[in-house]
């Protein structure tokens, strides 16, 4: 390969990925990741998030008594740290023999494998995005080992898994190591109800002592995902465990966000949520649902809501209107989304604070296309430097649907 062929490649994928962003690419599919407010500047070791969970106290019919019991806000201040996660896009050396001299038969070949990889670093941060930061993709659920077939204790939970995925397992969900080896995903079924995923080699023979209820990660994620809703509005009351240096339990509720159990209906429910985040003062405009608990909604509210393609998110997101009690909030279907779980938020009140664009090639040094040092091609690098952060969590609901 001469050095002329490269700048000549490396030059059109500026232009090409100039006019076409890789975030497009990332976005496509992924409701909550869209439209979840985006903060590009998020500079030094961490960002601190100040939320307000109390009132000046200094209030009373009796001057002297205002006075004597005035107090001052109350204020946390969650101190978000970023995590990473990349995806990396080969060209062999074959493809790039063909293309001397031909700029637009590289790019057919690399445009096809960066968006690919884009889209497998999308996926990877709309789930996270709506889950802890443990970061699994799933559950243990065989009680024998020497197969090559997975169960899932969720059955839904078959959608977090590809064809040539190397998964780990942990005993621990998180704060504890992987055991020893791992497997390469060789087939998946996502429509079956039992053994989901084929691997490579026997369960037993590629994870040392893997045990039924392991978690099971992508390699290299364990503990290591983005804190995404499911961490910041938990599905019980938060403790006093730390979580970005706030202990929550001095307010569950405005630090911690609301929790709605199921009522009688799934509407109901979501009323019953909308209603508390009311009761504090919130607003939620979106909430975000599993396309099966969308279909069941729809078939539950039948002609009482309308139906709509919302055309400002700008990539087309059907969603449903129901009213709330100051104004309406959009029903949109996530298949990030765990089923049995919805998700009334405020947009406002959330923001994705990275360095730069959400994701996007990793080219600090100028150059987009790199030589592999052990292998024959090129590769392009694509990244992601975040976190997800709440100003007022107290506004944000977790709707149990079942």
């Amino acid at each position: 390969m001469a050095s002329a062929d490269m700048t000549s490649w490396d030059n059109a994928l500026k232009q090409y990925y100039r006019d076409k962003p890789v975030i497009d690419t990332v976005y496509k599919n992924h409701p909550w990741l869209t439209l979840v407010p985006k903060n590009p500047r998020f500079k030094g070791k961490n960002l601190p998030i100040p939320v307000i969970y109390g009132r000046p106290q200094g209030v009373s019919s009796t001057f002297s008594t205002a006075q004597s019991n005035a107090t001052a806000s109350q204020i946390a201040e969650f101190l978000i740290t970023r995590k990473k996660h990349y995806g990396v896009a080969t060209v062999d050396g074959e493809t790039l023999l063909a293309s001397q001299g031909n700029e637009y038969a590289f790019l057919d070949a690399a445009v096809t494998e960066i968006d690919q990889v884009a889209k497998s670093v999308g996926d990877a941060l709309s789930r996270q995005l709506f889950r802890t930061s443990d970061a699994s993709i799933g559950r243990v659920n065989n009680s024998s080992f020497g197969v090559t077939t997975l169960d899932l204790v969720t059955d839904t939970d078959a959608l977090n898994f590809e064809v040539n995925q190397k998964i780990v397992t942990s005993a621990t969900l998180s704060g504890g190591s992987v055991r020893s080896g791992s497997l390469t995903v060789s087939a998946v079924d996502r429509d079956a109800t039992s053994n989901q995923v084929t691997t490579s080699a026997n369960l037993s023979a590629g994870i040392s002592a893997i045990a039924q209820n392991d978690y099971i990660y992508i390699e290299g994620n364990y503990d290591a995902g983005v804190s995404g809703l499911a961490d910041w509005i938990p599905s019980s009351a938060p403790g006093s465990s730390a979580f970005f240096g706030q202990d929550r339990s001095v307010d569950p509720t405005r630090l911690g966000g609301q929790r709605v159990s199921y009522s009688s209906t799934r509407e109901e429910t979501i009323i019953n949520g909308l209603g508390r985040c009311a009761r504090e003062g919130g607003q939620p405009d979106h909430i975000f649902v599993s396309f099966t608990d969308f279909i069941a909604l729809e078939k539950e509210l039948e002609s009482t809501v309308q139906r709509e393609v919302d055309p400002n998110t700008g990539a087309g997101f059907r969603s449903m209107e129901m009213y709330a009690p100051y104004g309406v909030a959009k029903i949109i279907p996530d298949k990030d989304c765990p089923v049995g779980v919805a998700y009334a938020l405020q947009m406002d009140t959330w923001s994705l604070c990275t360095i730069g664009e959400t994701v996007g090639i990793i080219d600090a040094d100028g150059n987009r296309i790199l030589r592999q040092s052990s292998a024959d091609g090129v590769e392009v690098r694509v990244g992601f430097y975040g976190q997800l952060a709440c100003s007022a969590p107290g506004f944000n609901c977790r709707i149990a649907l079942a």
